[in-house]
């Protein structure tokens, strides 16, 4: 049975208790798949004593080897503290009737490992938190803009970025207090734990940010007619993927080696940079040939070229229609209900009256014609029409009598 709780310095405290509770309704913990994906056995009920100790298994550039941590677990072994499984510097032991409580003779011991591992997580959420206040003003500045009716990838993206900024903020929040609320405890049994990452409302927020980007990636191609856009997103994270795989599979073996620092540094930067060249190089050249053998189709529809364009779950379709005779060309987007199709002409015309250089050319001429609604954005070139559920984007000599049945018969007035 797998059970969800995030496993963290500010909180394992918590889960011994939780692991006993649970031995005691027949089901022991066997494994930490990931610290927030925990698998348990059934057996039978009973009392079990289970604790979690911090050690330093692995720092940034140390790591004990499969030799060290041998010795390690043997003379855990020797006090009655069975390792179950270990999870960076967090080990979970399944104790013997009667064992020492502790397997440090001075708690300060332990108390420094923790302390350390503690500030190295704030700076580390200390970047995150940077990087997801740049990401989630960039993706939802999209979300809120005309280019979520034109792909799924924004329509997921754009909550998944809220939730992991309010995720990473939340862990940046609990690691300081944590640490000010600890900052003079001498001993692990002092330690006052957060029940903020262990709630399962935590978890469920990771697990639904984590699922909205697998769908930001994977929705492509739910659409009946595919999307390119989405297939070349998605192959675009191989680098990224293969990169952090190669990392987790060597990193501990780099660290464990017997050499200076300075130089499990250079070899740990070299790996990233040459696997993240080679693979870089290998997947430009695979979108290259993909971009080549799927070229977008078009067709002639009398004096236009009508072209497929990308389209999400709230449009019907979206086409674009280019005249070189009659210099012309118009955007038809066919949106799923005409409500939706009122927030896009809304949010097109709403970028255009903040552009700088176009917000004084923005006109309602919509008296002056038979449709909804019909704005002059720039000029004498651009126009902005709403009809029903269809919005039309219109490039050209608007006025002309022969661009104005070509837009009739494009919207089948």
């Amino acid at each position: 049975m797998l059970k969800a709780r995030y496993l963290t310095y500010t909180n394992f405290g918590l889960f011994e208790k939780w692991y006993e509770d649970m031995a005691k309704e027949g089901w022991q913990i066997e494994k930490i798949i990931l610290p927030f994906i925990h698998k348990f056995k059934k057996a039978e009920p009973e009392n079990v004593r289970y604790k979690i100790s911090i050690a330093p298994n692995e720092g940034s550039f140390s790591a004990f080897s499969k030799a060290e941590l041998r010795d390690f677990d043997e003379m855990a072994g020797d006090f009655g503290w069975h390792l179950v499984d270990r999870t960076f510097n967090i080990n979970i032991y399944k104790l013997d009737e009667g064992s020492r409580d502790s397997l440090y003779n001075d708690g300060k011991d332990e108390i420094e490992i923790l302390k350390k591992g503690v500030r190295g997580e704030i700076i580390s959420l200390g970047i995150s938190f940077v990087v997801f206040v740049f990401l989630g003003f960039f993706i939802t500045s999209q979300f809120f803009s005309r280019e979520i009716f034109y792909s799924n990838y924004l329509i997921f993206m754009g909550p998944a970025m809220i939730l992991f900024f309010v995720l990473c903020t939340l862990s940046l929040g609990d690691y300081i207090f944590f640490k000010k609320r600890n900052r003079d405890a001498k001993d692990v049994k002092e330690i006052k734990f957060s029940r903020l990452t262990f709630s399962k409302v935590f978890v469920l927020i990771f697990y639904i940010a984590l699922t909205l980007i697998i769908l930001a990636f994977t929705s492509g191609f739910l659409l009946p007619s595919g999307d390119s856009n989405s297939f070349v997103m998605l192959i675009s994270l191989l680098p990224t993927l293969i990169m952090l795989s190669f990392i987790y599979f060597y990193r501990k073996k780099i660290k464990a080696m017997n050499m200076k620092r300075k130089e499990k540094k250079f070899i740990l930067i070299s790996m990233v940079v040459l696997i993240s060249l080679i693979t870089n190089v290998f997947i430009f050249t695979l979108i290259d040939k993909f971009s080549t053998d799927n070229e977008v189709e078009s067709q002639v529809v009398g004096d236009f070229v009508k072209t497929r364009e990308r389209k999400s779950f709230l449009t019907e379709s979206c086409d674009y229609y280019s005249s070189e005779k009659n210099k012309l060309g118009i955007r038809k987007t066919v949106v799923k209900s005409q409500d939706l199709a009122g927030n896009l002409f809304e949010r097109i015309l709403k970028n255009a009256k903040n552009h700088p250089y176009r917000a004084d050319f923005v006109k309602d001429i919509s008296e002056d014609y038979p449709y909804d609604k019909t704005y002059i954005l720039s000029g004498e070139e651009d126009y902005l029409i709403l009809y029903k559920n269809v919005v039309l984007e219109v490039n050209g000599k608007f006025q002309d009598e022969k661009v104005q049945e070509e837009i009739a018969r494009i919207l089948e007035v």
